[in-house]
């Protein structure tokens, strides 16, 4: 899934989701204020997952606010979205709406999960995994993955 998302606008998203396990709805309500790139010395790259795209903004559950260790990968990806974004930022000029989001449409407003879904599942399909998937498999897959490897999962 990985090199077929490659290249793609998608890749940073299925990166973050899949190797932080980042509910969907989490990982669309990501600011960058709460990404944390071990810039300084002796920092630990991490994501605080505190907002989501509830209508309340919280995330599911107050024990879902949380900070999660970030992969090199991961790191490398954001890196990604970043030069992604500023591009985004000169391309769109005027237009351009600061939101702070990690994940952003073209021109700075939310992404909407019909066009998430749809970006994902077109990666799907080239990955030859099937065009049903949902961006929910991340968080499913990384979890199988986390548990496969001996890592206790909480229920």
């Amino acid at each position: 899934m990985l090199k077929a998302a490659a290249g793609e606008r998608i890749y940073p998203y299925i990166v973050v989701s899949l190797l932080s396990g980042i509910r969907t709805e989490e990982t669309r309500a990501l600011r960058w204020e709460h990404v944390h790139l071990n810039d300084g010395p002796g920092e630990v790259a991490h994501i605080d997952v505190w907002r989501s795209v509830r209508s309340s903004g919280d995330t599911k559950t107050p024990k879902s606010r949380r900070s999660l260790q970030l992969p090199g990968v991961a790191v490398d990806a954001l890196r990604i979205q970043q030069r992604q974004q500023d591009q985004d930022r000169l391309t769109a000029g005027e237009n351009w709406q600061e939101n702070g989001l990690v994940f952003a449409s073209g021109v700075g407003t939310p992404m909407d999960a019909h066009n998430v879904r749809r970006a994902f599942r077109s990666v799907c399909r080239r990955a030859g995994i099937g065009k049903d998937w949902t961006p929910r498999e991340l968080r499913n897959t990384f979890v199988s993955l986390m548990s496969d490897t001996g890592m206790p999962v909480e229920g």
